[in-house]
């Protein structure tokens, strides 16, 4: 079944959204979060440890996926609205958020409100990282982003361009 939020077929333009990954813990990984051409900072975003240690894309070179506990590898991912049952869907426009398509390795993998990498499990929690290891104000922070896309498709490109914090 398709959502009607979903119905521009891939191949015609869409907006996109970079995550520049910043920071790369033992446990997490921080980035920054731009939209459109002009890269306009949006929000800091926290995902699971990056374990694609060479950026290519694909766990290969002894690089293993742990379930739950791996950040999607980099890349370019169509991105669409889907109905969810997460309790922020309530207050988003038709019970909708962000659902990444095509991860390789992953499923089900979302854009949603959290506080830090143990609400991951593979998805992408934004907010503002104002505290280690955590963000803040991160369901306002969603609810803002959805909006700012118009619960409209877009493509998410994922860089790693991070330095290991001592």
């Amino acid at each position: 079944m398709y959502n009607i939020l979903n119905l521009i077929p891939i191949h015609l333009p869409a907006p996109t959204v970079r995550m520049r990954r910043k920071y790369h813990q033992e446990s997490y990984c921080i980035s920054h979060l731009y939209i459109g051409k002009d890269e306009d900072y949006f929000c800091d975003t926290i995902e699971d440890v990056v374990r694609d240690h060479n950026h290519n894309g694909r766990f290969d070179d002894g690089e293993t996926k742990v379930y739950g506990e791996t950040a999607i590898p980099c890349g370019r991912y169509y991105v669409t609205f889907n109905k969810t049952s997460l309790a922020i869907g309530g207050k988003a426009r038709y019970g909708c958020i962000p659902y990444i398509h095509q991860v390789p390795s992953f499923t089900h993998i979302r854009m949603h409100p959290g506080v830090n990498e143990k609400n991951s499990e593979g998805c992408i929690i934004l907010g503002y990282n104002k505290k280690p290891g955590m963000v803040v104000d991160s369901e306002a922070c969603c609810l803002a982003f959805y909006e700012k896309m118009k619960y409209r498709p877009f493509w998410l490109e994922i860089i790693d361009d991070y330095t290991k914090e001592e």
